[in-house]
């Protein structure tokens, strides 16, 4: 699906460029021609168009969007539907770049890696406040723009958000994934959402254990050839420490600690929430010393 630069939609919204690509839709930076203003069109991909489990993923990553206001959290600003029934959303267009990008330069010192996951955790407590998981947290998921106060990170995405509790009241209660199926990306799954089981909001958490530990080393805690192989480690093998990621990866005994009880495969075991660990990290920061 590629829809050129400079096509309209809705009388609205004109294409500027091509900004990526999810697992269900297609993003573009767009003009608001009734404003002026920059944003962010989400299309879904053609061919989950007569797809039920699709479509109602997508208007939910609408509803979801549009129920959240935090400045970790990307803004949802509308759904619509093209003549040919293609929905859309508009977002706020958040320009900076992703953590993929950053971790690809190499290890992140660790006060900016803490700072960047603070943020992010920021955005997940109240994301969990309102009933709602992520369930797909990933690096390419979340982007850092530049703020008058620094950086900001924004949390992106919200396709494959699970509703619970006051959230589910309000936007819906149908179920939309079945016990034993996996949804997310194998390289920061937790345990039980690698087993197909009911996920909390300690999934997320696992996850920002699993970006913590990329950004302070450069690499994931596991990798394999397939994504099952992934999968089965996150489920049975134990993380390896910092340390042993290798040359340029960043360690301290406050930052095993702290990235250890994240991994851990128990979800009882891990931060109790999200307040809980942002105070793990702001005690991991604190041994870290001036500067």
């Amino acid at each position: 699906m590629t829809i050129a630069a400079g096509t309209v939609l809705d009388g609205r919204y004109r294409l500027r460029r091509p900004l990526g690509r999810g697992g269900l839709g297609e993003v573009h930076e767009a003009e608001d021609l009734r404003t002026g203003a920059a944003v962010a069109i989400k299309l879904l991909l053609p061919a989950l168009r007569t797809l039920e489990g699709a479509l109602r993923r997508f208007e939910r990553e609408a509803a979801a969007g549009g129920f959240l206001q935090h400045p970790n959290l990307v803004d949802v600003t509308a759904l619509g539907a093209l003549p040919d029934g293609t929905l859309y959303l508009v977002m706020e267009l958040v320009a900076g770049e992703d953590l993929g990008k950053l971790i690809a330069r190499g290890p992140v010192p660790p006060r900016r890696a803490l700072g960047l996951v603070r943020q992010v955790l920021g955005g997940l407590h109240h994301l969990h406040a309102l009933g709602l998981v992520h369930r797909d947290l990933k690096p390419d998921n979340l982007m850092i723009a530049t703020g008058a106060g620094g950086e900001v990170v924004k949390i992106l995405d919200f396709g494959l958000v699970k509703l619970m509790g006051h959230a589910e009241a309000l936007l819906g209660a149908e179920k939309l994934t079945a016990t034993g199926v996996v949804f997310g990306t194998p390289l920061y799954m937790a345990p039980e959402q690698a087993l197909g089981r009911p996920v909390d909001a300690r999934a997320d958490l696992y996850a920002i254990g699993v970006i913590l530990y990329e950004l302070l080393t450069g690499q994931p805690p596991f990798r394999a050839a397939d994504a099952h192989a992934v999968m089965k480690m996150h489920v049975g093998t134990p993380a390896p420490a910092l340390v042993e990621a290798g040359p340029g990866a960043w360690s301290t005994p406050a930052l095993e600690a702290l990235v250890a009880q994240a991994l851990r495969k128990d979800r009882r075991q891990r931060h109790a929430d999200a307040a809980a660990m942002i105070a793990a990290v702001d005690a991991a920061a604190a041994t870290l010393g001036p500067g």
